[in-house]
């Protein structure tokens, strides 16, 4: 991958280990190393969206559909060089895409993880958010695996175990009683 910011940070280093993706980063200024994939953006820049008539599009999901139907039949054409298709040739290679275990586990795979403290009111702090956890965690620090477009799927990972979070009612939260830990009768400690 290219060394920019969207391909060199911790987050995508970090859902290319759960994947099982080795992350190899090219050179610094090293453009060959990246040829292929900008030959391939040319090429459809070329081909088709130079002769492409925009007024024809009435959507976003009908361009995207276009464009699908163009990279599919690009990889159905013979290149000159090697004489076979890029499906073809593909199909050939001993590199093979692994099925993911289950929906569940790739949509976690994806998810961002941080490490929150669980407040004395039993919250989690997750900006713009603030989340009920369960009152067991009070003072202990836990791991927070969201999504940012979906703050309703939210949960919080302690050894090893999955525990559901709700964004946090504040009108409701307010009116909770607590009890303090440490009861402190000041008078009594004056008598001493």
């Amino acid at each position: 991958m290219d060394l920019g910011s969207p391909y060199n940070n911790n987050d995508l280093r970090f859902i290319c280990a759960n994947l099982g993706i080795t992350l190899i980063h090219t050179p610094v200024r090293d453009g060959a190393s990246k040829g292929k994939i900008e030959k391939s953006f040319s090429a459809i820049k070329q081909r088709w969206i130079y002769g492409f008539d925009a007024s024809s599009v009435h959507s976003l999901e009908e361009f995207n559909k276009l464009l699908v139907d163009e990279i599919r039949k690009r990889n159905l054409e013979v290149n000159r060089s090697t004489g076979e298709s890029p499906i073809e040739r593909y199909a050939k290679s001993e590199i093979r895409s692994r099925l993911p275990q289950s929906q569940q586990w790739l949509d976690e795979a994806f998810m961002y993880r941080i490490m929150r403290l669980v407040h004395k009111d039993a919250t989690i702090k997750k900006k713009p958010y603030l989340f009920d956890a369960p009152r067991q965690f009070i003072g202990k620090t836990v791991e927070v695996r969201y999504l940012p477009s979906d703050p309703e799927k939210t949960f919080m990972v302690y050894e090893s175990k999955r525990y559901p979070l709700r964004i946090t009612n504040k009108a409701d939260n307010s009116k909770v009683k607590r009890q303090n830990q440490y009861s402190i009768d000041y008078s009594k400690e004056q008598e001493q």
